[in-house]
């Protein structure tokens, strides 16, 4: 894979930032910016209070999930509200990709950033110092596809079961960044020591009922593990999934355990674009060689991978 050195981290980025005004848990109704984010909040009627909540009774699936429950629920309306309003976002004020990662160390240096203080519950009150390292915008990773796993019940999407295509539930999926790994996985002579390697190596990136319910319905589970080992560039929203930053689980803690199962808990979440090299070679920013996941041409345009949001895919 080339070696992109124009690839830098968010902090060496030329991005303007608009200062903030902290805000305790209020958002505007409607399609309110998020403190501190090039985020908006979801378009249905929009909230007045970023909360955990309780669900009620009588939820079918994600699209009424999402429509009554912004920050999702679960049974016991106990859960960290912010990071779930991050995860169930699918629009934003600027589409274009702000900065593309394509080596683990570019993340694991964004990892040592991570603010003092933050825990599982407590995103709220690191927004701006979050924001300042990017999230809440649109990032790029290339690397290789090590693997998927459809996830269980989480507060996120209401604590919905998968269904039978999986509808209700998050894709989650691990991408690396060694090549001779991913063609082990491609040739499926993957060593013990391999399997136990993916987890501790890998950068989460999710694909969630919301985002692809409206704008990818070509994105199934069966499709993305068709590609297994293959090449991919991935495009979405840089958030920290702070549930999970704990020693462990997060090998990118500074204190983390033999335990931890992942490389970083700064994700791509959700995913707004899956792109698959088709070719050899395929550069990393240019549209050449690359095929969208779930169809058979490949990209026309160097821009088609910054339409993060867009209706018409």
């Amino acid at each position: 894979m080339a070696n992109n050195k124009r690839n830098t981290l968010p902090a060496s980025l030329s991005r303007t930032v608009a200062p903030f005004a902290p805000l305790a848990l209020a958002l505007l109704v409607g399609n309110a910016v998020l403190p501190g984010s090039h985020v908006t909040a979801p378009p249905e009627g929009g909230i007045a209070e970023v909360k955990a909540v309780a669900c009620g009774e009588g939820l079918e699936d994600y699209k009424a999930c999402h429509s009554e429950y912004p920050t999702g629920c679960n049974t016991q309306g106990s859960y960290d509200p912010y990071l779930n309003l991050f995860k169930n976002q699918v629009s934003w004020q600027k589409t274009d990709v702000q900065g593309w990662f394509n080596e683990l160390s570019q993340l694991q240096t964004l990892e040592s950033k991570i603010p003092a203080g933050l825990s599982k519950t407590n995103h709220g009150d690191h927004l701006d110092e979050l924001n300042k390292l990017g999230e809440g915008s649109i990032f790029g990773i290339v690397g290789y596809l090590y693997g998927i796993k459809t996830e269980g019940k989480e507060s996120s999407n209401c604590q919905l079961e998968g269904g039978d295509d999986f509808d209700n539930v998050d894709f989650h999926i691990y991408i690396g960044f060694d090549p001779n790994l991913a063609a082990r996985i491609k040739s499926k002579t993957m060593t013990p020591e391999d399997k136990k390697t993916i987890d501790v190596v890998s950068v989460i990136v999710e694909m969630t009922p919301h985002y692809r319910g409206r704008f990818k319905p070509e994105w199934t589970a069966d499709a993305v593990k068709k590609e297994l080992g293959s090449r991919v560039r991935v495009t979405g929203q840089l958030m920290v999934d702070n549930e999970h930053y704990v020693a462990s689980q997060d090998c990118g803690h500074a204190n983390h355990t033999d335990a931890c199962w992942r490389a970083t808990v700064w994700e791509l979440h959700p995913v707004t674009d899956f792109q698959i090299c088709s070719a050899g070679s395929c550069p990393d920013q240019n549209s050449v060689g690359w095929v969208p996941l779930g169809r058979q041409s490949p990209v026309q345009t160097a821009h088609s991978s910054n339409a993060a949001g867009s209706q018409n895919p």
